[in-house]
């Protein structure tokens, strides 16, 4: 299944860890290549979750060397079947973090996925680090969709709270609007709390809190990360 349109690329991110940016972003890649799109996943945390948990070795080069210009993506690509792929963080990931931040070096991931690697993929999700530094630059400068996971824990609402102005400070760079999502995660089942978080998120992020709620369970259900799919792709939100 083609999409119609230009490739969606779909940056995960909350400026904290333990919000379950890794699992979503592995869970949708799945979903979405078994839906019939041609998904590509990208590894743009130096701690490498997402490549471990396709059995990636942390020793396997990719973005890194992608980024710094010493391998072309037809040699990083790892096909994972028919219709996902993934490129690997790679173990200098965090050495381009330390680079001095630049305009050229804040644009080389939106360069990247311009000239070559979006050109037969329908959707691109990038797994994106919990820092707001380069890397952080080039996912918010590259990408389409801005996915933002939530729950209820302190250190998530203030890794997303601390987002937001660097959200804003750098999408004025952009040619054009960064669409932005909030997806409730994590949140106690079989409560009326979820629906009271809902409630008081959508309140101060309308049309931004997508509509499916994943709940704080041990096994993923691919019903609720199918839904998941679905807000995104037709922009479906409270």
């Amino acid at each position: 299944m083609a999409m119609d349109g230009p490739t969606r690329i779909i940056a995960v991110m909350n400026q904290t860890h333990d919000v379950g940016k890794t699992t979503i972003t592995a869970n949708l890649g799945v979903i979405l290549a078994e839906m019939g799109y041609r998904v590509l996943m990208l590894d743009l945390d130096p701690q490498a979750d997402l490549s471990r948990q396709f059995g990636v070795p942390e020793s396997q080069s990719g973005m890194d060397n992608l980024l710094n210009d010493t391998s072309r993506e037809s040699e990083l690509l790892l096909p994972l079947n028919e219709r996902l792929s993934l490129i690997a963080a790679g173990p200098e990931l965090d050495l381009f973090e330390q680079q001095k931040p630049s305009a050229k070096m804040g644009i080389k991931l939106k360069q990247l996925l311009t000239s070559t690697i979006q050109s037969d993929i329908d959707i691109i999700l990038i797994d994106c680090a919990a820092i707001s530094g380069l890397l952080g630059t080039n996912a918010v400068l590259a990408a389409t969709d801005m996915l933002i996971p939530v729950s209820a824990e302190h250190g998530a609402l203030r890794g997303m709270i601390k987002m937001l102005p660097v959200l804003q400070r750098v999408s004025l760079l952009r040619a054009e609007s960064l669409r932005l999502w909030l997806c409730l995660n994590k949140l106690p089942d079989g409560t009326d709390f979820a629906y009271q978080f809902s409630s008081l998120l959508i309140q101060y992020f309308p049309k931004r809190v997508l509509k499916t709620v994943i709940y704080d369970n041990e096994s993923a259900n691919p019903a609720d990360y199918q839904s998941l799919a679905n807000d995104l792709l037709m922009g479906r939100a409270d």
